[in-house]
């Protein structure tokens, strides 16, 4: 079983980040392998559109997210954690799922079965605001990425009211759902 966490934070050990290395210690404590990608630390350009993926379903820019698609598409499970930024994930996070049009024309136009296994996602996302719809936009950006790269979500850590580097480290139920999400991500 492997785990893939990804970061979009831009803020390295910030809560977000901080949440996931506690959700991929709890999958490892479940006998899962692991590994953490962090966006901010990748070199990889937007989606230009040139719509070159619809035809072999491999983007023509060749940077880091060649390596980041193929441990997507390796991944049993992937745990995507991103900050909330005006209502949506962060501006790494949606840069790397906009590049990910090339496994939606895998799955969509290419009709690749690999995509089609419905693996498990999860999503961890960490906000400021107190707002009762903060994480709606970004709920709806990670559902429809979990399903072009052949992930079904099935959990998420959403907390709120959280902004200053290293505040939740003061709210140890949330690293404990965090963990908690983590052994569930990490079985069977």
């Amino acid at each position: 079983m492997v785990v893939l966490g990804m970061s979009g934070s831009p803020r390295r050990g910030g809560n977000s980040e901080t949440l996931l290395d506690e959700a991929l210690a709890g999958a490892r404590e479940a006998g899962a392998q692991t590994e953490k990608v962090i966006l901010s630390a990748c070199k990889f350009s937007p989606c230009i559109s040139c719509g070159a993926c619809y035809k072999t379903g491999v983007c023509i820019q060749k940077d880091e997210m060649q390596d980041l698609y193929e441990k997507i598409t390796a991944s049993d499970v992937l745990i995507f954690a991103s900050p909330i930024y005006f209502y949506s994930v962060s501006a790494w996070a949606k840069s790397a799922i906009d590049r990910c049009q090339a496994l939606w024309a895998r799955k969509y136009v290419l009709k690749d079965p690999s995509f089609m296994n419905g693996k498990r996602g999860y999503f961890i996302g960490v906000g400021a605001s107190k707002g009762d719809r903060l994480f709606e936009g970004a709920k709806l950006v990670i559902k429809y990425f979990f399903d072009a790269s052949g992930y079904k979500p099935v959990g998420e850590l959403l907390v709120n009211g959280v902004d200053r580097k290293g505040e939740i480290l003061k709210q140890p139920e949330h690293l404990r759902a965090a963990h908690s999400l983590g052994k569930q991500a990490g079985g069977n």
